[in-house]
């Protein structure tokens, strides 16, 4: 039997080698023959995720369909080791493995390849991600760093975001939501074909939800309780112009207004986030050659923040990357890559003239199977980044534009191996060292707080260093067949070598608050999963996660991150019907608040655990119509000190033609 699905799997790398980006094979017909997913996205090359040697979970389509949720957020928090932090009702931060800190981004999200990051503030911005739930093909969720085979800032993990193929997926629906707290979404998409090998999507979506759930509020508080509101439109058109050559192209334009919540500190933002990417890929004589461009332009034409006032950030970067995947004999596979990035941000009041910041980086991949039970994927990647400033310096400013002339450089590692013990048991092991670049607005920010904050001056700091990450993991995956389910155990160690933090001092008699490089961070954890997964009759799963977070710099947050959190599901599918239940318990934590004086005290308190109940009811009296009435969770909780989710009940109607 293992003799034949090595075959299998041979026959399938062979069959697609020709097409390997997100969209450039098939991905229903490799799924049909193996039962399960098929993954690209660690080495270039089409594999089934068992076969993987990285540890990844995937959430496939039909695990959309069921799980009840409107945003992605809510899908991952239901894994284990996902840190999701609720900032207001549409705002959220999501971490692995206890790493969750607001407004710096360690985890990479990718759409179809592409980096979805905000440089001014790193971070993620979900509510502005231009893609539906009905349009997503898997959701790809990788543990630990990976920034030698993703890039940089991918020293927590990676979720890597797969949608359909127009070529070949038809999705052509019509959504409509309606429940409590005023909520009130429409999305619409359409797939259309342009002639035997091309086909363009269409999608447009209007979001609107109530502001509910502030704990303080105090007529400061009150002029920022902002509505959250989401409008999007996004193309993916995609075309062959024969077997050994594809072409696609993609663009989008969010529209999103939202509150926002850092330390206890509130924002109004509005963020418009417009996107273009072209891709090209062909096969060659020296191996399958691809190329991606793309640019970016994040606006927010307005941000009112409690403690420093209203201004205006503008965030535009350009990214192209090239890539050449071929093999050595059967049993190597090497991947050269060069990546480069530019970003220039420009944010008036703020900072002086522009940041800018420029990124190459080359990389080498290079896979090697000992033996059908036996693989390695090993990589490394060089970054070098190179910082400037142009314009107009501010008169408060204590760096000159001098002082951005300057560059930082580091090399990543991943190196995994997968070992199947039998045709049961799989064990993983691996190492990596990876890289988290500070955020433009840790590097040179200039933010004037408000008197009721103090009035001192928040510095950036240009002089700030790359944070090495280093990340141990071993995990064993077992299929109990009697049970059709699968289990998995995952030992984790991660260490943060220096992290950015911002003490307050005294600069020329005045004070101030200065971003630097401090002592870092471990954390050590274990997960547990088991699940079983069917259409028909009992669906069910559950996962458990151990986590202990020791921050080295005492600021009132150490081992802030809840210890304990568990997840489970259980459902029944018959007929027209389907009824899924899904639960969660996370332990206490703590939070910190920001509150007014000179200088301005941080508060830490402790967060109760709490529970979590969201059950789903369905019915699909036919293959083009679908009823859903769903809840969230049915009591209130709070994972954050300023915010309290409350109770969201919804019904969905969904239209396929």
């Amino acid at each position: 039997m293992r003799r034949i699905v090595s075959l299998a799997a041979l026959g399938l790398t062979v069959l697609v080698t020709r097409n390997v980006q997100a969209q450039e094979f098939d991905y229903r017909a490799a799924e049909s023959l193996f039962g399960e997913p098929v993954t690209m996205s660690a080495t270039g090359k089409p594999e089934r995720v068992s076969d993987t040697a990285v540890l990844m979970k995937v959430i496939t389509a039909e695990d959309i369909r069921r799980s009840g949720a409107r945003n992605i957020p809510t899908l991952l928090q239901r894994l284990g080791g996902i840190d999701v932090v609720h900032e207001s009702p549409d705002s959220v931060d999501v971490g692995f493995d206890g790493f969750n800190q607001v407004l710096n981004g360690r985890v990479m999200v990718l759409i179809n390849g592409r980096q979805v990051y905000f440089d001014a503030y790193g971070a993620v911005f979900w509510s502005t991600l231009p893609v539906e739930l009905e349009e997503i093909r898997q959701i790809e969720i990788i543990h630990g760093a990976q920034s030698a085979l993703y890039g940089f800032n991918a020293v927590d993990g990676v979720i890597n975001i797969v949608t359909f193929d127009p070529i070949n997926d038809k999705i052509n629906m019509v959504r409509a939501r309606v429940g409590n707290h005023a909520r009130r979404d429409i999305a619409a998409t359409t797939t259309q074909p342009l002639g035997d090998q091309a086909g363009i999507r269409l999608t447009a979506a209007d979001d609107h939800a109530q502001d509910y759930g502030i704990v303080w509020k105090t007529p400061a508080d009150r002029a920022f309780f902002k509505n959250p509101n989401r409008r999007s439109i996004s193309l993916d058109a995609a075309a062959s112009a024969s077997d050994d050559r594809q072409a696609s192209l993609e663009a989008s334009h969010t529209d999103v207004s939202e509150r926002l919540i850092a330390s206890g500190v509130l924002f109004n933002a509005r963020i418009k986030s417009d996107v273009v990417k072209v891709a090209y890929a062909e096969e060659t004589n020296i191996g399958r050659l691809s190329a991606t461009a793309s640019y970016s332009n994040i606006d927010m034409p307005w941000e009112q923040n409690q403690a420093a006032g209203v201004f205006h950030i503008g965030d535009t970067t350009a990214v192209a990357q090239i890539s050449d995947l071929f093999k050595l004999g059967p049993a190597d596979s090497f991947r050269v890559g060069l990546d480069g990035r530019h970003d220039q941000v420009s944010a008036p009041g703020t900072t002086g003239g522009f940041l800018t910041s420029d990124m190459a980086a080359p990389s080498l991949m290079w896979e090697h199977r000992f033996s059908p039970n036996l693989s390695a994927v090993n990589a490394v990647r060089y970054d070098y980044l190179k910082l400037g400033r142009s314009g107009d310096q501010l008169i408060q400013d204590i760096f000159s534009s001098a002082d951005f002339d300057r560059s930082d450089q580091a090399i990543s590692v991943n190196s995994s191996i997968l070992q199947s013990l039998t045709e049961e048991d799989k064990l993983r092991l691996s190492f990596a060292r990876g890289l988290a670049l500070p955020s433009l607005a840790y590097l040179g920010k200039l933010e004037r707080m408000a008197p009721v904050y103090g009035g001192y001056y928040s510095y950036g700091n240009p002089d700030l260093r790359a944070s090495p990450v280093y990340s141990y993991r071993v995990g064993w995956d077992h299929q109990f067949r009697s049970l059709d389910a699968t289990s998995r155990v995952v030992l984790f160690h991660d260490m943060t070598m220096n992290q950015v933090v911002a003490p307050f001092k005294v600069i020329n008699s005045r004070l101030v608050q200065e971003f630097i490089n401090s002592t870092g961070s471990v954390t050590n954890g274990l997960e547990l999963g088991l699940e079983h997964k069917a259409r028909q009759g009992w669906n069910w799963g559950g996962n458990y996660t151990y986590q202990r977070v020791h921050e080295h710099y005492n600021w009132g947050l150490r081992n802030a991150a809840p210890v304990n959190k568990l997840n489970g599901n259980i459902g029944y599918g018959w007929g027209e019907w389907e009824a899924d239940l899904y639960a969660s318990y996370i332990s206490a934590t703590k939070g910190l608040l920001a509150m007014p004086g000179n200088p301005p005290k941080t508060v830490v308190a402790n967060i109760k655990g709490h529970t979590a109940l969201s059950p789903r009811i369905a019915w699909q009296p036919t293959a083009s119509l679908s009823v859903e009435l769903t809840a969230e969770n049915l009591w209130s909780y709070r994972d954050v000190l300023s915010q309290r989710m409350e109770p969201s009940y919804f019904l969905t109607l969904r239209v396929a033609y």
